[in-house]
């Protein structure tokens, strides 16, 4: 009789217990749903501001491509290093600099950053806790979107159903929200949204399995054992599919191999500078740009023999079945993990490198996003399970859907002029910079081609060629054409097959990540749909905080401050003429037509006039007496510009001007903001 009773209480209190759990819901201001690079900078941003903030990551591992994916050596090429991504680089460089370990060792270059992935995510991290709210969901994967009608008649999103095996076992969950940001690698929050999206070179519903994506690379990070291999990281004979890889591998590395930039194939020096990580147990000099110190190296990731199917440009390549079906992706990450597999026996066998294999400080083997460990698959034997336990996460994925925004760039939006080093437009509502040309692995066939947005494969840069500039990513790109609650970030903003292939890079995601948690924490902060927020007010509280958006960089203002601000507002609207390609003249003294020009920008709705006074500047004094007259300008109550009866008859500087009108814009959009009855923070000091 006891057992009975206990077998039923026992039951009684399952049952309570999934119940509760069934029911959880989590309420944030921000749902993030993709804890990346995009993901976590979208986070730290927002929460910045004042934001609770929810971020859920489907694996076990924060860092995306940089940790997830082990690409954890930046793809920059140093023209962007601003915001939450240099704050992310400084933190890595202090981190090592602390054991004298160089970080510049990797991609051939003296300039270069490199990272473990364990370290990545572990500064990511801290910045989300440091930033304010944020709560980090690993292992959990929303299931279904809750999708409302907004007060404008579009679709909105406002909650999410969720699964999670945080605590090893499967847990219903959701979570409510008033702004959702889809970061993840693949662009999966889009189809329960019901946004529209492409992929490949098709659009939703209407998605063409014939279409194709860029190839993906199962990454593995590899380190020399001086000691010797533990036993059971020697691989335990041929892989299933080496034979069939072997002659690909021997193309691009070989033991008596090349130098770089030689001829292929390449030495195996070179092949470890490419994607050479930092060791802090290795005391030896290691210097990205001198191949001399290559054979030093100690750590590095497989990334370049082994994409996947790697059949080049000229021939079909990897489906979009891979993005829009779960086991088809399962199948094609376990084939790329195979081929990856075989290459680490390529190393150990045929270039002699038997003291490398699979480096088992990384904190990989808690999640899988093939479940290739409980899966019965043939390439996969289980005697290669020691090894496939410390490969990461998941791939490297390139290529995901991409929201049908209210704008979409396509290959002319980031053409450059290498003469000057920036784009041929210019977005006056640009949130974001990028520098990398565009790359694609893979196929790139004239039917691949997105040819409604008037690309063709004429339009696809056959070399690759890294000086040529930047470009900017819009505010237009981030919000899907009518669905309300969604901005896009990651790989999973509006923008055109070539474009992506700019656009997915490490700097790139991050600055897209940091603009999207801006324009999330404008729209709640305001009350408005993301879709109608003051893009400028958005974009001031990236400049305030240190991120450049303009395509004009001036080195003659401090990175932040009202100087920054001013100069970069005046560059996106084209107001002001800078004096040569890098000085903004932001001290010099500002000539009436030009102040004229931006008061004009800065408050359309009045008419400014000057005195009798005839002198070719404006003197302080004039300027505040023309001030003194703007409706809703606050001047004497808070301008970080302050006055001095000693100073009325210096000239005001061209910086102070273009700032002070970036201020009178703001303070008329807070003041109808405040009308609408919602507070409403610029931020301005």
């Amino acid at each position: 009789m006891k057992n009975h009773i206990k077998i039923i209480l026992g039951f009684f209190l399952t049952f309570l217990f999934y119940s509760e759990a069934a029911a959880r819901n989590y309420d944030y201001d921000l749902v993030v749903v993709g804890g990346g690079l995009s993901g976590a900078a979208a986070a730290v941003q927002a929460a910045r501001q004042g934001l609770s903030v929810a971020v859920i990551e489907e694996s076990d591992f924060i860092g995306g491509q940089a940790g997830a994916s082990a690409v954890s050596t930046m793809d920059d090429l140093g023209k962007t290093r601003t915001g939450i991504y240099m704050e992310f680089v400084a933190r890595a460089r202090d981190f090592y600099a602390k054991t004298k370990t160089n970080t510049a060792i990797c991609l051939w270059g003296a300039d270069s950053i490199a990272v473990e992935p364990v370290v990545a995510r572990d500064i990511l991290t801290e910045m989300m806790k440091e930033a304010g709210r944020v709560d980090i969901f690993l292992k959990t994967s929303p299931t279904r979107a809750h999708i409302k009608t907004s007060a404008a008649g579009n679709k909105k999103i406002t909650g999410l159903d969720a699964v999670s095996f945080a605590s090893g076992r499967r847990e219903e969950i959701s979570f409510s929200g008033k702004v959702f940001i889809d970061a993840t690698e693949y662009g999966d929050l889009l189809p329960l949204s019901g946004a529209r999206y492409r992929l490949g070179n098709s659009v939703s519903p209407n998605i063409d399995p014939e279409a194709n994506v860029q190839d993906i690379t199962y990454v593995a990070v590899v380190k020399k054992y001086e000691g010797g291999l533990p036993p059971d990281l020697v691989m335990p004979g041929m892989p299933p599919e080496y034979e069939k890889y072997a002659p690909r591998f021997r193309e691009i590395v070989a033991r008596e191999g090349n130098q770089w930039p030689g001829q292929a194939p390449y030495d195996i020096p070179s092949h470890n500078a490419y994607r050479a990580l930092p060791d802090t147990q290795n005391k030896q000099v290691i210097l990205g740009d001198n191949p001399k110190s290559w054979s030093r190296i100690t750590r590095t990731c497989i990334n370049w023999a082994n994409d996947y199917p790697g059949r080049g440009g000229g021939e079909a390549g990897l489906s979009v079945l891979y993005i829009d079906d779960r086991d088809y992706r399962e199948k094609t990450e376990r084939a790329a993990m195979s081929k990856t597999l075989a290459f680490i026996w390529y190393m150990q066998s045929e270039l002699g490198m038997t003291d490398w294999s699979v480096d088992n400080t990384q904190g990989y083997g808690g999640y899988f996003s093939d479940s290739w460990e409980t899966a019965d698959d043939p390439l996969l034997p289980k005697r290669f399970a020691p090894i496939l336990r410390h490969f990461p996460p998941r791939p490297y994925v390139r290529e995901a859907r991409r929201v049908v925004g209210v704008a979409t760039l396509n290959e002319w939006d980031v053409s450059r002029d290498v003469t000057v080093g920036r784009a041929y437009q210019n977005y006056p509502s640009g949130l974001a910079l990028a520098e990398y040309p565009i790359d694609l692995h893979g196929s790139y066939l004239e039917r691949y081609m997105e040819h409604d947005l008037n690309e063709y494969i004429a339009n696809f840069p056959r070399i690759w060629t890294s000086k040529q500039g930047v470009f900017q990513l819009p505010f237009e790109a981030f919000i899907p054409e009518e669905l309300d609650g969604l901005i896009a970030a990651e790989k999973n903003i509006s923008v055109s097959r070539l474009v992506n292939g700019a656009t997915r890079l490490h700097p790139i995601v991050m600055h897209t990540g940091q603009a999207a948690g801006a324009i999330a924490a404008e729209a709640v902060k305001s009350g408005r749909e993301a879709r109608d927020i003051d893009v400028l007010s958005a974009q001031y509280s990236l400049m305030s905080s240190g991120q450049w958006i303009a395509l004009d960089r001036s080195i003659d203002t401090i990175s932040g401050s009202a100087w920054w601000c001013g100069v970069q507002w005046a560059s996106l609207e084209q107001l002001m003429t800078k004096l040569s390609r890098n000085i903004f003249g932001a001290a010099l003294p500002i000539k009436r037509e030009e102040l004229l020009r931006l008061l004009a920008a800065a408050r359309p709705d009045m008419n400014f006039t000057f005195g009798r006074q005839r002198e070719k500047y404006v003197s302080n004094g004039e300027f505040w007496e023309i001030l003194d007259g703007v409706k809703d300008a606050k001047v004497t109550a808070r301008s970080p510009l302050r006055r001095s009866i000693y100073e009325r008859d210096l000239s005001v500087s061209r910086a102070d001007a273009a700032f002070m009108a970036l201020w009178l814009k703001l303070q008329a959009s807070a003041a109808r903001t405040e009308a609408r009855g919602y507070s409403h923070e610029t931020g301005l000091r």
